[in-house]
């Protein structure tokens, strides 16, 4: 789990560096916090050796953020790091009975003023 975690904390400081527009940084930094809850929250880490969540594809996310955050690119877009986040998520959520993405996926309220300005 610390190699994970490690690896989604140096992604997030290649993102906050990059030239990627804000609200796509945005974007992608929303599914970077949802994966380290997911790494956090999980109470078996022998899940996070399985399948798309072996070293190998943290590693294969860190490289695609080198790639793109350098100003390589390499042919990957925001959206190709969205992709592979969301992979990972998806894996780690069905390990975990999808409970954790279904609540990240819940839309909260949003508050309306109800008082007349006249």
């Amino acid at each position: 789990m610390n190699a994970q975690y490690r690896i989604v904390n140096e992604c997030l400081q290649l993102l906050k560096r990059s030239d990627i527009s804000q609200v796509k940084k945005l974007r992608v930094e929303i599914q970077l916090i949802q994966l380290k809850r997911l790494i956090l929250k999980d109470d078996r880490p022998d899940r996070l050796t399985c399948g798309s969540c072996r070293e190998e594809s943290f590693d294969g996310l860190l490289l695609a953020f080198r790639n793109i955050c350098n100003g390589g690119g390499g042919g990957n877009t925001a959206s190709d790091l969205m992709q592979l986040i969301g992979g990972i998520i998806g894996n780690l959520s069905s390990a975990d009975g999808g409970e954790e993405l279904q609540s990240m996926k819940t839309p909260h309220k949003r508050l309306v003023p109800t008082a007349n300005c006249d």
